[in-house]
């Protein structure tokens, strides 16, 4: 159980040491500072976690062969069902079990081949594979999943604080943000609006153990 001290950001930078009050950190907690970082105290000394965004859809890029079409297949990573919406550059969205099922495209020597010459924009197989075709050879594309959120890895510090900086690829204004145990994949906290977090004027900061917190942090 940790014991998490208050201080004041004034005292702090000042270095004073005195505590305001002392209380035992029960559960994990979540609040945002003034440029919008992420904080959460209440983990485990360098707990690794994933933290994945709702409102920013997973999307990976992929580059089309010489015949012009590529093909995605469901994985752990982007993994799909014929539920899944998808959706290629900025085109409209579509969902797998909408496209009508065909045989694969072959390509050889920048020729389509084999029983489907003639394939349809967009396709599936009976082995469950999506075929985008008709793209320019050798193009970049960039495929959206859309009920896919994106994930990134984070750890905790000594303290067991960690902190999630709200910039770059993974910024937002608002929508939900789950973070887990990278490990077991459990639920460590659930942040329903980012745009109802709680602001404070800091977040928590480490020294030799101990956790000092700003006045206004939330209790847990």
């Amino acid at each position: 159980m940790r014991v998490t001290q208050f201080l004041s950001i004034l005292g702090l930078a000042a270095f004073g040491l005195t505590a305001i009050a002392e209380v035992a950190s029960a559960a994990p907690v979540a609040a945002k500072d003034s440029k919008g970082d992420i904080y959460i105290s209440g983990l485990t000394d360098y707990q690794t976690l994933k933290v994945e965004y709702a409102s920013i859809p997973r999307s990976r890029t992929l580059q089309a062969n010489e015949c012009g079409f590529i093909r995605l297949r469901s994985s752990d990573s982007y993994p799909f069902t014929s539920s899944t919406a998808l959706k290629v550059g900025t085109g409209s969205e579509f969902t797998v079990g909408s496209l009508p099922a065909e045989a694969a495209p072959r390509c050889s020597q920048g020729q389509l081949t084999g029983t489907n010459t003639t394939p349809s924009p967009k396709l599936r197989t009976l082995e469950g594979d999506v075929y985008v075709t008709g793209l320019t050879p050798y193009s970049s594309q960039d495929i959206t999943f859309v009920g896919l959120p994106s994930s990134r890895n984070v750890r905790a510090n000594a303290c067991g604080v960690a902190r999630i900086a709200n910039s770059g690829n993974y910024k937002i204004t608002s929508g939900a943000v789950t973070v887990k145990n990278r490990d077991t994949d459990v639920t460590v906290i659930s942040i329903t609006d980012y745009s109802t977090l709680t602001q404070v004027s800091g977040g928590p900061i480490c020294r030799e153990g101990a956790t000092f917190t700003a006045e206004d942090w939330p209790e847990s």
